[in-house]
C-alpha cells in the first residue's frame, strides 16, 4: 500500500549479503533503507560480483523496498593532517563509489572528516582538495556530505562550514548534502523550537544548502542542544522536541526525500525498535484529523 509523505526507512544490516537489505526493510515496514556495503571499520571491502547486484535488484523488486544510500566506512577522513590517511581515505572513497555504482544505489553518504588540532579552515581545504582530486563520481552516484555534531573537531557542523566546503570543492554537481536531525541539535541548532527551526531554514537558504539537501537521517539525541556529543536516541525519547520531526516530515522542500532512522537496535529483535520509531514518524507526518 502506498503512503503519502517522504519515503521512510532505516539503516539495516547486510548480514548474509547486500541482497538481504530489502527484506529487512520490508520487515520493519520501510520504503527505503540505508546500508553499509562492507564492514564499516575496514578501508576496503570484499569485491562485489554482478550476482550481488542482480540479487539486490530482484529483492528490491520483490519487496518494493529500495536501497536509497550506502553509508561510507567511518575510517574515511579526508580532513586528516596525515597524508597517508588522506590517501587511504581517497582509495576507500573510490571503492565505496564503485560499489554504489555496481549496486545501482544513488546516494553515498560520507562524514566530511575531522581536522584534529588544526583550525577548521585547514581541514576544509584538505577535504575540498581531496574531492577535487577524486573528480567525477560514477554515473548515477551522488556523494552526500553529512552535517556533523562537531565532536572531535569534525567538519560540517554548521551550514556555513558546509557551504565553505562545497564552494572550495568547486560546487560539483554530483556532491550534495544529507542532514542528520541529531547532529543539527547537538551542534547547536535548536530544531525543537519554532524559532530555532526558522533560524536553521534561514541559515540554509543564506548558504545555498536548502536546494542541495537530498536525504535526511532522522534521529533523536541523548545529549543536550549544543553538546557537540553525538549520541542517537529513539524518536520521542531523547532531548529533541517531537515537533522538530513533524516540521522536517511535512516541509515542502523535503516531501520527496528519503528519510532513514539510525536509532539504537535494542533488545533481541533487530526489527522491533525500527518498527516503533517508524510508526511514530508516520503519525507525526500524518495531517491532523478534523473533529466532527
Amino acid at each position: 500500500m502506498s503512503r503519502k509523505g517522504p519515503p521512510l526507512g532505516a539503516h539495516v544490516s547486510v548480514a548474509g549479503g547486500v541482497h538481504t537489505a530489502p527484506e529487512r526493510g520490508r520487515r520493519i515496514g520501510a520504503e527505503v533503507v540505508q546500508i553499509f556495503s562492507k564492514q564499516n571499520t575496514r578501508w576496503m571491502g570484499k569485491a562485489l560480483e554482478e550476482e550481488d547486484a542482480r540479487a539486490l535488484r530482484e529483492e528490491s523488486e520483490r519487496t518494493g523496498v529500495r536501497v536509497a544510500a550506502i553509508h561510507c566506512a567511518y575510517l574515511i577522513n579526508l580532513g586528516s593532517a596525515t597524508e597517508t590517511i588522506r590517501t587511504r581515505s581517497l582509495y576507500a572513497l573510490e571503492d565505496e563509489a564503485s560499489r554504489a555504482a555496481m549496486l545501482g544505489v544513488p546516494y553515498l553518504v560520507m562524514h566530511p572528516g575531522s581536522c584534529g588540532d588544526d583550525p577548521a579552515g585547514e581541514g576544509i581545504v584538505r577535504i575540498a582538495s581531496a574531492i577535487r582530486t577524486f573528480g567525477k563520481f560514477p554515473k548515477g552516484v551522488t556523494l552526500l556530505l553529512e552535517n556533523t555534531a562537531g565532536q572531535g573537531n569534525s567538519i560540517g557542523r554548521t551550514m556555513g562550514q558546509l557551504r565553505e566546503l562545497l564552494v572550495a570543492a568547486g560546487s560539483p554537481p554530483d556532491v550534495a548534502v544529507c542532514l542528520d536531525s541529531a547532529h543539527l541539535f547537538e551542534s547547536g541548532y535548536d530544531i525543537g523550537s519554532a524559532s530555532g527551526w526558522d533560524a536553521l531554514l534561514s541559515e540554509m537558504e543564506e548558504n545555498g544548502i536548502l536546494p542541495l539537501v537530498r536525504m535526511w537521517h532522522l534521529n533523536d539525541s541523548k545529549t543536550p542542544a549544543g553538546s557537540r556529543v553525538d549520541r542517537h536516541e529513539h524518536i520521542g525519547e531523547g532531548r529533541i522536541d517531537v515537533s522538530a520531526f513533524r516540521r522536517i516530515l511535512t516541509h515542502g522542500a523535503f516531501s520527496a526525500l528519503p528519510m532513514v532512522l539510525e536509532t539504537p537496535k535494542d533488545g533481541d529483535d533487530e526489527f522491533e525498535m525500527d518498527r516503533r520509531n517508524l510508526a511514530v514518524l508516520r503519525k507525526l507526518a500524518a495531517p491532523p484529523t478534523k473533529e466532527r
